[in-house]
């Protein structure tokens, strides 16, 4: 998943391009914390069973809920967690312009994309979109303070 910051207004375009060539350092800083946050709104949502829309994921099917509760996981909604090694193998890497959220881990990445193609988690919901503006301005601001 790839973070870019964007905005339907050209002069609010040409500020932002204007603070990555003056304050590139800055701009890298507060991606990279507001890719820290979107992970955590990922694994929250992801927790609860619940989408990047908001929905409900659909039912795992009763063979693995039989295998889940063999091996003593909850089986009332799909948190996506077993092990616990892909979401916490999921990390960020950011630059001046933009921030990646990606699995490190490539066995954990194959096994994020067969789960995303069951339950869309990995993205950013139309409702967590203002949140992650304001989390990206609150932390480009608290650095851009001169002290």
């Amino acid at each position: 998943m790839k973070i870019t910051v964007q905005d339907n207004t050209l002069q609010v375009a040409k500020n932002f391009e204007k603070q990555v060539r003056e304050q590139p350092n800055i701009v890298k800083t507060a991606l990279g914390r507001t890719a820290e946050f979107v992970m955590g709104l990922i694994k929250q949502r992801t927790g609860r069973g619940i989408s990047a829309d908001g929905s409900k994921f659909p039912s795992y099917t009763q063979a693995y809920k039989d295998f889940r509760i063999k091996a003593g996981r909850q089986v009332q909604f799909p948190d996506l967690n077993f092990s616990g090694q892909m979401l916490s193998s999921m990390t960020q890497k950011s630059e001046p312009s933009y921030a990646i959220i990606f699995f490190a881990n490539k066995f954990q990445n194959i096994k994020a994309l067969g789960n995303q193609n069951k339950r869309r988690f990995f993205a950013i919901g139309k409702a967590e979109e203002q949140p992650i503006i304001n989390v990206f301005m609150k932390e480009f601001n608290k650095l851009s303070i001169i002290k």
